[in-house]
């Protein structure tokens, strides 16, 4: 079975927000593949904490991908603040051909037409898409869910941030389908009575209304 094959079989999509089928991606051919790991969201760090943690998972992904697409030029982007996470990837990335962009520590970098901008000086034209540049981009989650499918790993979990006013603020991962009040649970609940949960984060991301359904 092909990567194509085993990323649809896998159920990978998008983890960056989009949720746009991965395995449509991998059938292009583009001059870059780039690694968004430079998180929009002011408040959110799981994309920080999965390259500390998960550093090897995600540049073999990268490597899978960037063979599936036939680039030449891959890119991950990153927060110049985040100085662990690129510590963490300039170690693995060495004796690839795998290079780390930083960004500064502003939005709305992190955005998709920002971060193609940044690292390629292409403009995405007005409600298109990377493609139409000759660049594939994926969030760096996506890249770890693409080398678990490549093990025949399918996706069961995903990895978010749980802060705001909660009493122990964290990032970690959760069974997909977990309810949010149960994920709220694992931050050890809200330190308010009367509060509201934004899913995806406050600038671009929209409040939920039953934190008992589960997502």
């Amino acid at each position: 079975m092909n990567l194509v094959d085993q990323v649809k079989d896998a159920g990978v999509v998008g983890a960056g927000g989009a949720g746009f089928p991965t395995h449509i991606k991998l059938q292009s051919r583009v001059e870059y593949l780039l690694g968004n790991g430079a998180e929009c969201e002011p408040l959110m760090h799981k994309d920080r904490e999965l390259m500390k943690n998960f550093t090897a998972e995600i540049v073999k992904g990268m490597q899978l991908a960037s063979e599936a697409v036939g680039a030449s030029k891959i890119v991950i982007g990153v927060k110049a603040k985040n100085k662990s996470a690129i510590d963490a990837l300039q170690d693995e990335i060495n004796n690839t051909n795998i290079n780390i962009k930083e960004f500064g520590d502003f939005y709305p970098i992190g955005d998709e037409y920002e971060l193609v901008y940044g690292i390629t000086g292409r403009l995405i034209p007005p409600q298109r898409l990377p493609l139409d540049v000759g660049c594939v981009v994926n969030n760096v989650e996506t890249f770890y869910n693409i080398y678990q499918a490549s093990l025949g790993l399918p996706v069961t979990e995903t990895f978010l941030t749980i802060t705001g006013e909660v009493k122990k603020p964290l990032s970690t991962h959760v069974p997909v389908g977990m309810t949010v009040s149960d994920v709220l649970e694992l931050a050890g609940g809200a330190n308010i009575a009367d509060f509201a949960v934004m899913e995806s984060g406050l600038m671009m991301g929209k409040m939920v209304k039953n934190i008992c359904i589960s997502r």
